[in-house]
């Protein structure tokens, strides 16, 4: 095939992107950055730092297994807060020298390389975690796949495979189990704007609420990003776990025993002063929001552009807050539309028992 053939073909998606996409092999990174347990602090940062990653697997360097797993969140958790700042003291330089194993996550969420992407986000989503290891025997590591994997996918099709930006809306009727309808198509029209993949009941804070609220609230309803108010409705920032983690004190030793709440070892502290922090000191200074009709690969390319894993939604005409769409919100759309398109493609028989209930 001469490389003419080749980009038509490509522009013209003949062979089906998404159908391509049958593993976690076809998404995740095959050699990632990796840390040692000999490692410290200042040796993560440095790295995360270079090579522009979120996650990095730890092993073991007597024999290479993988032995833990580290985030930003984890960085975030354990960086001095005052360092680099004018009350920075001695202190702050030490806790540089902070061993790996002291922030680490023990025991990381693993997949095989043979699973489907399904499996993967619903791990993800399953256990509040962005990144997961892939390997076939659970011990030596074949790769890493994030949540930005597959946000790097989805930007990957719609720069590559569409052209027109014309919205057409998928209906319940063209999902015809006899004729099926193509992976790319439902891609295509089942998500194209921010409002298709909006949390549309959004949790809120007002600005002069306490940290030790927004914490709750968190670990409440297992969320990341709160929406930050003004006194008169007004959307004036948004506060994510990160701001926390970055503001809290720095992080004793975690506990090994198992949490019983949503992020109840990162937002461990006994500073009370630290609890009673207005969320509008906390928060990003710097805001930004999507509008509800933008498209969604728009909004990937925020994402991306402004390092944020979460975007207030408002409406054009009176600014009220409408929604919040993150990281995980594109990710359960993903999921979803893989598992009608694994479902549409492979026509079944539906079966109606009299007692009205439909089985396949």
């Amino acid at each position: 095939m001469s490389v003419v053939d080749l980009f038509n073909q490509i522009a013209r998606n003949d062979f089906g992107f998404f159908q391509q996409v049958r593993t976690v092999t076809d998404v995740m990174t095959a050699a990632p950055p990796t840390l040692s347990l000999d490692d410290n602090l200042q040796t993560a940062k440095e790295l995360f730092r270079r090579a522009s990653i979120d996650h990095a697997p730890v092993v073991n360097p007597e024999d290479g297994s993988v032995v833990g797993i580290v985030s930003d969140r984890d960085l975030a958790r354990v960086h001095p807060r005052l360092l680099g700042k004018a009350a920075e003291q001695d202190e702050d330089h030490k806790a540089l020298q902070a061993s790996v194993t002291r922030f680490m996550t023990r025991g990381p969420v693993v997949c095989h390389p043979d699973a489907s992407p399904i499996d993967a986000m619903t791990l993800m989503l399953d256990h509040h975690v962005d990144g997961i290891v892939v390997s076939k025997d659970g011990k030596q590591l074949d790769g890493l796949v994030t949540i930005d994997s597959f946000i790097q996918t989805l930007m990957l099709y719609h720069r590559v495979c569409t052209r027109d930006v014309q919205l057409r809306r998928l209906r319940l009727v063209d999902l015809d189990l006899k004729n099926g309808i193509p992976l790319d198509e439902i891609f295509s029209m089942g998500a194209q704007t921010v409002r298709d993949v909006m949390t549309k009941d959004v949790k809120t804070l007002c600005h002069d609420d306490h940290l030790s609220t927004a914490i709750e609230q968190m670990q409440e309803y297992e969320i990341r990003h709160l929406p930050v108010k003004h006194s008169d409705g007004k959307v004036v920032g948004v506060l994510s776990d990160k701001d926390i983690l970055r503001f809290l004190p720095v992080h004793q030793q975690a506990s090994e025993e198992p949490e019983t709440r949503f992020r109840q070892k990162l937002f461990a502290t006994e500073d009370k002063e630290a609890l009673h922090q207005r969320v509008d000191g906390v928060m990003s200074s710097e805001m930004h929001a999507v509008e509800p009709g933008m498209l969604l690969t728009d909004a990937l390319e925020m994402f991306v552009k402004y390092g944020v894993c979460g975007l207030p939604v408002i409406e054009p005409g009176n600014g009220q807050l409408c929604g919040i769409v993150t990281k995980s919100d594109i990710i359960r759309v993903f999921r979803v539309v893989m598992q009608i398109g694994k479902w549409s493609e492979a026509p079944v028989t539906i079966d109606v028992a009299e007692d009205g209930t439909v089985t396949a």
